[in-house]
């Protein structure tokens, strides 16, 4: 685990402290920095999740240090509630050393191209975002809020987007094909998601092949319940499958990705929906669990190995989206892709789905090597590679790490 690789507590403010708030949930992490010859080493002392937020009976805390795993059956009947109850969980001699508070915040529009130190004006820019990602950006909103009454006014805060790292697309990328006036006033166009994700995989990946960041061609796999992939050259976005929300792209476990925008339409006008229903039909409703009548992915692929019809179909739907993706970043790619790369739970963790999307592809140059990828049952949490030898593509799962990165890039803003 993160937390088990951590130590006793260090200098005082040298603490940080990563939120990442969901509709009803809170991950959290603290990490203690220490600098050896003016290079930056992270710890992990602690790190959770606080579930079930405005839930009646489902509410914990899944608490881990050091000393193990705890579960906290707490009432959280809100965020603030949720935060509170994290910070007394946090060892006493921790509390008061914390330096700095990052947050994920998912939709940050055009505005923000990196990490921002939050000010009035960047919380402005999250507010303006929060029409294009109003499940997400309110509750990042009320953590930097409670934050600041928990941690003090003078203790920096700092915003990660998960849309900053696709700001590199060129307008052909993420242009869509209407009236150019909803970009202009509307700011309607693709953004992408999952980008810290990408940007900690892009930086371990190049670590991995011994090459500068900006030299490093790839496409990335985040797959897990929600799934995006990335094509990412010379270090930099210039392609990705998620667009003006998480809902366009691949094949998600409860999410549609691509499809006809007529059907939304036809479900409107001819078979009585509304336009929320669609809504949630195409957000809750669909992907795995829309085929086959599950999103836990584990259940899909033991009935794809038992041959049953419908988890077999929902598989078989999940990987031609991905490998289409594939064809087609490697095109926008001109033919040279240094690795394939897997992150997300089930990147990490199912060798069946790297054994599918890299099938019959030795002529594109991805040859998986199956005794690599099977073993450890095909679970990996360290970076793995997972080519034939000669390979001209590498392939490597690269388990993402977006607390970590997160704290990085909120001690290189508070540091500068």
């Amino acid at each position: 685990s993160k937390a088990a690789r951590g130590g006793k507590m260090g200098s005082s403010k040298a603490l940080q402290l990563v939120l990442n708030a969901g509709s009803s949930s809170l991950k959290y992490a603290l990490y203690r920095t220490s600098v050896a010859g003016g290079v930056p080493k992270w710890n992990c002392l602690v790190q959770g999740l606080a579930e079930g937020i405005g839930t009646s009976n489902q509410c914990r805390i899944k608490h881990e240090t050091d000393d193990g795993k705890q579960v906290h059956k707490i009432q959280l009947p809100d965020h603030r509630t949720a935060l509170t109850s994290v910070v007394d969980l946090l060892p006493k001699e921790y509390t008061g050393g914390i330096g700095s508070v990052g947050h994920r915040v998912v939709h940050g529009g055009e505005k923000f191209k990196a990490a921002a130190v939050i000010n009035e004006a960047v919380l402005q820019g999250i507010k303006d975002a929060t029409t294009l990602a109003p499940l997400h950006n309110p509750w990042n909103l009320l953590g930097i809020e409670v934050s600041e009454e928990l941690f003090g006014k003078d203790c920096p805060q700092v915003a990660v987007f998960d849309t900053a790292f696709h700001q590199t697309m060129k307008p052909h990328a993420f242009m869509y094909a209407l009236p150019y006036e909803l970009y202009e006033k509307h700011a309607i166009r693709k953004y992408g998601f999952h980008g810290t994700s990408y940007l900690y995989v892009a930086s371990e990946t190049a670590r991995m092949l011994g090459k500068p960041l900006d030299k490093l061609n790839i496409i990335a796999c985040h797959i897990g319940n929600g799934a995006s992939m990335c094509a990412i050259k010379g270090g930099k976005c210039i392609d990705t499958t998620m667009g003006l929300t998480p809902l366009e792209g691949l094949v998600m476990g409860t999410r549609s990705g691509d499809l006809d925008p007529a059907v939304p339409m036809h479900l409107i006008a001819n078979l009585g929906y509304s336009a929320s229903e669609v809504t949630d039909l195409l957000n809750k409703k669909s992907g795995l669990l829309g085929l086959c009548g599950t999103f836990d992915d584990r259940d899909v692929e033991n009935r794809y190995f038992e041959k049953e019809e419908m988890g077999t179909l929902a598989k078989e739907v999940q990987v031609h989206r991905m490998r289409k993706y594939l064809g087609a970043y490697m095109v926008a790619l001109d033919g040279d892709v240094d690795a394939l790369v897997f992150t997300g739970g089930l990147g990490e963790k199912s060798h069946l789905l790297r054994t599918l999307v890299c099938e019959n592809l030795t002529r594109l140059g991805l040859e998986v090597d199956e005794v690599a990828n099977k073993s450890n049952e095909g679970r990996f949490s360290e970076n793995t590679r997972l080519h034939t030898a000669g390979c001209k593509t590498q392939i490597w799962v690269i388990p993402t790490d977006e607390e970590l990165c997160i704290a990085q890039q909120t001690y290189e803003l508070v540091h500068q």
